[in-house]
């Protein structure tokens, strides 16, 4: 009955997976300790375990019992099962964890799609409205983007940063038609002459355009008459006209290396600040040929230049600003041109807005025949940048009376050219197979170079000035600075005083210096005339020359 007994409890053990192999005595003895090693490594055989349970004898099973054997399973099944539940809570855990991430991962989506909806709402609605570099030129009531021919249109823009035409990436004819801007402003001026925001007409992403018997116009604020924008875009005005009466508004305009041609065109702008020829940021190239260029309102020379412009037989008249402005290294060239020039104080302006203009290279400015009349004061002025002058040709100026044919100076710096001291001007000019009156004045602060060459005559003077106004100024400026408490790293400092005070002058062979009055100058050489009529040349180093001798200069103790 107890080995009865014993045999339920064992295959009850096996049943529950709770019996594990053992050795029993009964096996044979020849089994070694390896293979005793090797088995007991080996995975549990619930079933092996049972029959060798059976096979025992009653007192075999008694003394493993009390040996704990199969307590010992039980007690590594227990272990297994909790290790099993602990892992399937694991996995329970890190689940919830992907999930939480996961909904995580979609609010975020969604509260980024929803800030980009929001930003899309309140920025330009297309893409396409930017150029490759970011700048905004709006919208276009018509936009060609295919090769074609169009005539007798009417292009037609009232809506703010709307173009009433623009061509875009294609090759297109205009003939006897209408394109006009009648109203709507423009949201950003920096963009209005950077990339074309708001003109009438716009050329733009490497487009081509002639347009000819056409009229564009412009009677909104900020809305230039025809732009071209970027290196790879040309537009060819032909026998039309543009005229725009808008503060801010140019007639043509280029930016970003823009092209653009005018043949036998009438330009005309009446706003404030509103150039008849201008380039905009990046420069570009504009050419003029024939036609009239006139400006009527306040700060609006004919041609502002920072980029190149070259003019050939046209008419320019400025009422309110000087005809020509040449900002930093950029050229204007104007051959059989006709310039006239009301309401400042010189007729050609060469300057630049930059603190380091004098290092940054040269601006040039070339008169080949036709003339320049300043009716409100000096011929040419240069200041705060390095300027080439080319007086050929037959070229003539003709400034106010009492005024300057040429002035080289510093100046306030009121209007953001350079430091009061520090900003005076260098020019290196050229008159060449032609003839100039007038007087030439260079202050401390400036330094000029001035040739005469291939039969040339210039009849007037030259002096060394002592510019007083801006003596003083210079000293109020760092008389400020040394007793401000700023001490914003980020303030830019004031540039020393700088005195060049040099004027020399070159006559070469068969050209001709014909004194008005006694003149004073760093130096001279002559292969050339110079007529005296009575007056003297003071050189720097005290040397005086009448024409009849050299004498050293009496100075004073």
């Amino acid at each position: 009955m107890r080995h009865i007994t014993i045999r339920a409890a064992l295959c009850a053990l096996a049943i529950t997976g709770c019996l594990i192999p053992v050795t029993f005595a009964a096996e044979p003895a020849a089994v070694s300790a390896t293979q005793t090693a090797s088995e007991d490594s080996q995975p549990v055989d619930m079933t092996s375990a049972l029959l060798r349970g059976l096979e025992s004898t009653l007192p075999t099973v008694e003394q493993k019992v009390q040996q704990g054997d199969y307590a010992q399973a039980e007690s590594r099944l227990r272990e297994r099962q909790a290790q099993e539940a602990a892992y399937k809570e694991a996995q329970a855990k890190q689940a919830a964890q992907q999930k939480a991430a996961e909904e995580a991962a979609k609010k975020a989506a969604a509260k980024a799609a929803a800030e980009e909806a929001a930003r899309k709402a309140k920025e330009p609605p297309s893409v396409s409205q930017r150029t490759a570099s970011g700048l905004y030129q709006g919208t276009a009531a018509v936009n060609y983007d295919l090769d074609g021919s169009y005539t007798e249109q009417a292009y037609t823009s009232k809506k703010d940063d709307e173009n009433a035409l623009r061509v875009t990436y294609a090759r297109i004819a205009i003939t006897n038609s209408t394109i006009s801007k009648t109203g709507g402003n423009s949201t950003s001026l920096q963009d209005t002459i950077d990339s074309g925001l708001n003109a009438a007409f716009l050329g733009t992403g490497n487009s081509g355009t002639d347009i000819s018997t056409t009229k564009i116009s412009s009677s909104a604020p900020n809305a230039i008459g025809a732009f071209s924008y970027g290196k790879s875009t040309f537009v060819r005005l032909t026998d039309s006209s543009v005229t725009t009466s808008g503060t801010g508004s140019a007639g043509v305009e280029v930016a970003g290396g823009g092209k653009l041609s005018a043949i036998n065109t009438q330009v005309s702008t009446s706003g404030t600040n509103a150039p008849a020829i201008n380039t905009g940021t990046n420069g570009g190239i504009i050419t003029v040929e024939g036609g009239s260029y006139a400006t009527t309102g306040a700060d609006s020379p004919v041609i502002r230049a920072a980029g190149s412009v070259t003019s050939s037989k046209s008419s320019m008249t400025s009422a309110k600003a000087e005809a020509v402005r040449v900002i930093g290294t950029n050229a204007v060239i104007l051959s059989q041109t006709a310039v006239d020039s009301t309401g400042a104080p010189y007729g050609v302006l060469m300057t630049s807005t930059s603190k380091e203009a004098l290092s940054a290279g040269n601006a040039e400015f070339t008169m080949s025949g036709g003339s320049l009349t300043s009716h409100s004061g000096d011929g040419i002025v240069v200041t705060n940048t390095k300027a080439t002058i080319h007086l050929t040709n037959n070229a003539t100026i003709t400034p106010k009376d009492g005024s300057n044919l040429l002035t080289v100076t510093a100046n306030d710096g009121k209007r953001g050219w350079g430091y009061a001291g520090s900003n005076g001007g260098e020019a290196d000019v050229f008159f060449d197979n032609t003839t100039l009156s007038g007087n030439i004045s260079v202050d401390q602060y400036s330094r000029m170079n001035l040739i005469l060459q291939n039969n040339s005559t210039f009849t007037g003077t030259i002096n060394l000035t002592d510019n007083a106004a801006i003596t003083a100024k210079a000293s109020e400026i760092r008389a400020s600075a040394n007793t401000s408490t700023d001490s914003d790293e980020d303030t830019p400092s004031i540039p020393d005083v700088i005195t060049r005070n040099r004027a020399e002058v070159v006559v070469g062979a068969g050209s001709t210096w014909n004194l008005t009055a006694d003149a004073h100058i760093s130096s001279l050489m002559c292969m050339g005339t110079i007529n005296y009529n009575g007056h003297q040349i003071v050189l720097a180093d005290g040397t005086v020359m009448t024409g009849a001798e050299e004498t050293t200069a009496e100075t004073e103790n």
